[in-house]
């Protein structure tokens, strides 16, 4: 094998569908989609390189050949998840210096990467920037990750996540021509899948979520009511309620019309009329500031505006005691 050095004098863009090229200008390509990386070429194919980009949002997808017999690979972090499903030829993939034996491969930040392709190759694969894995993650937890998510890299080609590729491999890129709206909605269907069907190390937390059920409800609300005055977060509410913060919200939506933390804010609000109410009676010196801040509404404006949207009118109004 041979190490490859030489620059293309064209560059060729990825705005084009399908791109067939030689191996330099492969490279050239490929070096804006993957970190720096060193390829050694092996025997070359007659036909050449080809590559297609399927889609390209907050999740890109690839299918690739060099033309050519390689090893490839980088010592530098990737800032994304990458999965590789070749979709022709044989290849193996080394992580961290560990064999990989699955035919689909998960690679993720902070690895380092070795693969070999025969030379008929073709690879499909499917970048997931950090942030969009994290943002999916979150919404099963309620609260950011606190360690970085690290899936397993073997991915089982019977799995969810392996149909998903497959289907992916052979719609092409007018899958997702429909709308943006379309667009979205598979994306999240992918990452939905991957966290769901691909081992990692939250998958323990994730399926201790219990099911929703009347119970669930009254636990959440009457914690709502007990803990107004305390700095509550949601994944507080669904701790309390046992079930996931997912199973919460859905819960919530279905029963009573609410998200929980406009739950709690109903809550909160109804403490700050009470008690507006009694100091009207009082005629206690204690201001709307202080009782607003007491149940934790520290934008005062909204705050009012809420108020008013609530009770026809503002709290100073039910301060001083107004009918």
């Amino acid at each position: 094998m041979k190490n490859l050095n030489s620059q293309s004098s064209g560059h060729p863009s990825t705005d084009h569908l399908v791109v067939t090229a030689g191996v330099d200008q492969m490279r050239e390509l490929l070096v804006q989609h993957f970190p720096p990386y060193y390829l050694e070429i092996g025997k070359p194919h007659p036909n050449g390189a080809r590559y297609q980009l399927l889609h390209k949002g907050k999740i890109a997808l690839h299918t690739a050949t060099y033309g050519a017999e390689i090893r490839v690979g980088t010592s530098e972090s990737f800032n994304f998840y990458a999965i590789m499903m070749p979709l022709r030829g044989t290849g193996g993939v080394t992580l961290n210096g560990q064999d990989v034996t699955a035919p689909i491969s998960l690679i993720g930040p902070k690895q380092q990467i070795d693969m070999r392709w025969s030379l008929d190759h073709e690879v499909l694969m499917m970048q997931v920037p950090l942030a969009a894995m994290e943002e999916a993650l979150e919404a099963y937890l309620g609260d950011p990750p606190k360690e970085r998510l690290r899936f397993e890299p073997e991915v089982d080609a019977g799995s969810a996540l392996g149909h998903a590729l497959r289907m992916l491999s052979s719609a092409g890129p007018l899958l997702f021509a429909a709308s943006k709206l379309a667009e979205h909605h598979f994306e999240q269907f992918l990452l939905h899948t991957l966290l769901a069907s691909q081992p990692h190390n939250y998958s323990d937390e994730l399926r201790k979520s219990a099911p929703w059920t009347p119970a669930a409800l009254r636990r959440a609300t009457r914690y709502c009511e007990e803990h107004a005055g305390e700095p509550i977060r949601l994944g507080d509410i669904a701790a309390a309620a046992r079930v996931s913060v997912r199973t919460l919200q859905l819960g919530f939506r279905e029963h009573l019309q609410t998200t929980p933390m406009a739950y709690l804010r109903s809550v909160r609000l109804a403490h700050v009329h009470a008690d507006l109410v009694r100091i009207a009676d009082a005629d206690s010196r204690t201001t709307v500031t202080e009782v607003a801040l007491r149940w934790g509404f520290t934008h005062l404006g909204r705050f009012a505006a809420l108020y008013r949207q609530t009770y026809g009118r503002l709290p100073s109004s039910t301060r001083q005691g107004h009918p």
